[in-house]
């Protein structure tokens, strides 16, 4: 969720904090600010709105500041206000900071601050942060010290950015949310997300959990939040500029949903030792848990198929946020895979932990191979699907589903299986190719107040990420429904004209899916079938090309991408950026 980017060295900081900025609304927000320290200036800039509107307000701005730090802000504590955006200033107005994550002990900590006669503007946690800054660095003029006092303070997550008027440098902190340094000749850029500064530099220093950061611009001291001081190696990290241009697509979210002809074919390009290592890790494991959130748990009900139908191996997949409730039955021989794009999501990371503490093995399958996931877990496979910028996730749900597939069929060791997996590029293309007709489609249903998907086996997994695709970019209600299950109360919702999409390929659960969406009918619902076979029952049909059975999830998750998107376009909305939604949810 929020950005953060700060920046630090001899060029002009304005044009590179709000280029950044740019660079991470991919992660949502609502609002936006930015801080601007020179020698005889400190000017603190925050709007309600998007980035280009502050840079539009403040473009002819005269100061050539080469010290910033600038944030989108996505409301958790306190409404939608310039007040509430960041950044945060103390009283004193000689102090400013930029946050992203929660202080759990904000009113304990506030309580204390306004006994001593500070006063404050906002409703957020985060301003906390400046006025406890204010005071220690009041009582000694030491700026570590100061840091260290206050960081010691704050219970919960943060990764945060400060800057003080009278000295010129960053001072920055890491607990549970991301921050990583990029390093320049003479100059030092801060982030949150290595995207918003990699066409300048792509030599890095990753922040690691309880470590602050003191950047000037030709000197960088890294420390542990006791004080003791840390030397780390810097990392060179990929370019990836060319994947952030949505070139002759409208939305990066079309654009993603195209680049997944090549996207299963990535996914399969697996360093040969590792890949050998995950799968004997999975064959050891005496229990086996998938868990992550939104799509990614989506992906993880799919594998508990998946192993069971190949390798014979049973599995659970739990939603992140409810692993809690398990973590009994976790110890030293219990395997949990892990599935994330972002490796940044704090509900995932906190199922990590917890299991590494209680003596899991943890691996990971995902796409931010610079993410915290990574360094936390045993072992990870990459996605390989490249930057993914629209918040509903398109590329790397095919990728997870693609390198699924070849764990469980390398596990049943079916190498004629696994080469039919690497011919799918050109199913998909084929998929795609339905473009024009689920236009027709979208504008058809496109003011539906309800909306269904169901599927049995295999496809159910696709009919809960069909539906989900739906409802977060069209705000339409939308469900996904194991077909077998309509008798036992969704039926009731059924009335007449009710959109209801049938995941139906030709394979062994054909004639029973069938049957269910017939019983739908009967009550009023309109069916659309999403088969390589047509059929008298659909009201619309969309024709998907004949593959092996075990592989239909992998190209009929795509025309339900392409819906939810034509849908969204046709009531108007910006499918790239979905209310209230969040890329990464850093937050739990």
């Amino acid at each position: 969720m929020c950005g953060i980017v700060g920046y630090i060295g001899h060029r002009n900081c304005f044009p590179i904090l709000i280029k950044g900025l740019k660079r991470v609304e991919y992660r949502g927000y609502d609002s936006v600010g930015l801080a601007l320290l020179s020698r005889d200036s400190f000017e603190v800039f925050k709007k309600v709105g998007k980035v280009n509107e502050l840079e539009g307000e403040i473009s002819n701005l005269s100061s050539n500041s080469c010290l910033g730090i600038a944030h989108t802000r996505w409301a958790t504590h306190g409404g939608i206000t310039e007040e509430n955006a960041h950044p945060h200033v103390d009283c004193s107005k000689g102090i400013a900071i930029v946050h992203n994550g929660i202080i759990e002990n904000c009113n304990e900590l506030k309580e204390e601050l306004i006994l001593k006669g500070h006063t404050f503007l906002s409703e957020t946690d985060s301003e906390i942060i400046a006025h406890i800054l204010e005071e220690e660095y009041k009582s000694n003029k030491d700026y570590i010290k100061a840091t260290l006092n206050t960081v010691s303070k704050l219970k919960g997550s943060f990764a945060l950015l400060a800057v003080i008027k009278d000295l010129e440098l960053i001072i920055g902190a890491r607990l549970d949310s991301p921050l990583t340094i990029g390093i320049g000749k003479d100059e030092y850029f801060v982030s949150s997300d290595i995207l918003s500064f990699i066409e300048y530099t792509d030599d890095v220093i990753f922040l690691n959990n309880r470590e602050v950061c003191f950047i000037k611009r030709d000197s960088l001291t890294l420390m542990n939040f006791d004080g003791s001081e840390i030397k780390r190696d810097i990392v060179k990290v990929a370019k990836e500029l060319s994947d952030l241009s949505n070139k002759v697509f409208e939305h990066y979210t079309l654009k993603e949903i195209h680049e997944q002809t090549q996207v299963v074919r990535l996914a399969l390009l697996q360093d040969e030792k590792r890949f050998k290592t995950f799968l004997e890790g999975i064959k050891r494991a005496k229990k086996i848990y998938f868990t992550g959130c939104g799509t990614s748990y989506h992906a993880c009900v799919l594998a508990t198929y998946l192993l069971a139908k190949f390798p014979k191996l049973t599995s659970e997949a739990l939603i992140a946020s409810e692993f809690d409730s398990i973590f009994e039955l976790i110890d030293k021989d219990t395997l949990l895979i892990a599935i994330s794009q972002s490796g940044e999501t704090a509900d995932l990371l906190s199922c990590v932990r917890e299991a590494k503490a209680k003596g899991a093995k943890v691996f990971a399958l995902v796409n931010n191979v610079n993410s915290s996931l990574v360094r936390e877990v045993d072992l990870f496979l990459p996605l390989n699907c490249g930057p993914e910028v629209g918040v509903a996730a398109t590329k790397s749900f095919i990728a997870q589903l693609a390198l699924l597939y070849l764990i469980s069929l390398s596990l049943k060791g079916d190498n004629s299986m696994i080469k039919e997996l690497y011919n799918l590029s050109n199913s998909i293309e084929e998929v795609l190719k339905l473009e024009e007709d689920i236009k027709r489609l979208a504008l058809k249903y496109k003011d539906s107040k309800d909306f269904y998907f169901i599927g049995r086996a295999l496809h159910y997994p696709i009919a809960l990420e069909g539906a989900l695709k739906l409802k977060e970019l069209s705000y339409i209600h939308a469900e996904g429904l194991a077909a077998g299950e309509l008798k036992h109360g969704p039926l009731a919702l059924i009335s007449d004209g009710t959109p209801t999409l049938a995941i139906n390929p030709s394979d062994e659960t054909y004639q029973r899916t069938l049957n269910n969406a017939s019983e739908m009918k009967a009550r009023g619902a309109k069916i659309i079938g999403l088969s390589d076979e047509n059929n008298s029952l659909y009201d619309d049909f969309i024709k998907i090309p004949k593959v092996m059975e075990v592989f239909y999830p992998i190209i009929e998750v795509i025309p339900l991408q392409l819906l939810a998107y034509y849908v969204t376009l046709q009531r108007k909305l910006n499918p790239d950026y979905p209310r209230n939604l969040a890329k990464s949810v850093t937050v739990p």
